[in-house]
């Protein structure tokens, strides 16, 4: 008698269940199950720290979202980053949920902008910056906050870039306006004087008092030569005093910065004055 009871309850407990979720409305399954991340890559307009907002422009798109309380800011500068550390112009990936129509963010990460190129002209007191890069010229201004970085990770200062330096510059477009927030030169540099020059195959030889290296110029090396960046390999003279910028790739030394520091010294014909009677 209690087997058959006890299958008489077990039945009615599983009609119970059955029933409340049939009565399970489709709308309470959707809010209680986690939403798959999307993700939206374009540039910051503004952000609102107080209201945890963030407003950002994409191709042909304007969107806006909701930062979460917990949501992870990713800086180039600063893995640990928080709302405050975003600016206008950053370029961004944010990854988001999109629950019903409300894009709430869970963690944005800075993009790097960069152009990889020649100095073409340097004003540091005006904060311009003019890059030869693919072919075509790029103005930048010079963001009052601009690190210099130099090989091996040193620190530099603006005077230290000079025109015909191989740089990467990264950059961020507050306004739509380029603006500089790294300008980094990595090549390392040779200083000496001049001893062969190979026109054909464009190569220079210069030696110092103990040391002698050979360089292969690279299609957009440039000779620096009074402050311009447009002087040729036969203006360069035996025993000119140059320096190189070059990228030593596998053995071979490229140079994509020839300046002249001291033209070679000219022989002085001494000529006694006219004796006078």
């Amino acid at each position: 008698m209690k087997t058959i009871r006890t299958k008489r309850f077990l039945g009615f407990l599983a009609a119970v269940v059955t029933a409340t979720a049939a009565f399970r409305s489709p709308a309470d399954e959707t809010a209680t199950a986690p939403k798959p991340e999307k993700t939206h890559t374009g540039t910051v307009i503004s952000v609102d720290p107080q209201e945890h907002t963030l407003s950002m422009s994409g191709w042909f798109t304007h969107r806006e979202f909701n930062l979460g309380n917990n949501c992870a800011v990713v800086q180039l500068d600063k893995p640990g980053g928080a709302i405050t550390d975003l600016r206008p112009g950053e370029k961004v990936v944010v990854s988001y949920q999109d629950v019903r129509g409300v894009k709430i963010a869970g963690h944005v990460r800075q993009l790097a902008m960069q152009s990889e190129g020649k100095v073409k002209a340097i004003d540091p007191a005006n904060h311009k910056l003019t890059v030869h890069a693919d072919g075509f010229d790029k103005q930048l201004t010079i963001g009052s906050d601009c690190s210099v970085m130099l090989l091996h990770q040193r620190s530099g200062v603006l005077k230290d870039i000079r025109p015909g330096d191989h740089v990467t510059v990264t950059y961020e477009t507050p306004g739509d306006q380029p603006t500089a927030r790294e300008i980094a030169q990595t090549s390392m540099e040779f200083t000496g004087n001049l001893t062969a020059i190979d026109l054909g195959a464009r190569t220079v030889k210069a030696g110092s008092a103990f040391d002698s290296r050979r360089f292969n110029l690279a299609d957009d090396c440039a000779i620096v030569i009074n402050g311009r960046t447009d002087g040729q390999l036969s203006d360069l003279k035996p025993n000119d005093k140059l320096t190189m910028s070059y990228d030593e790739i596998n053995g071979v030394n490229v140079v994509n910065r020839i300046g002249l520091v001291e033209p070679a010294s000219k022989t002085v014909v001494y000529s006694p004055p006219p004796t006078t009677y």
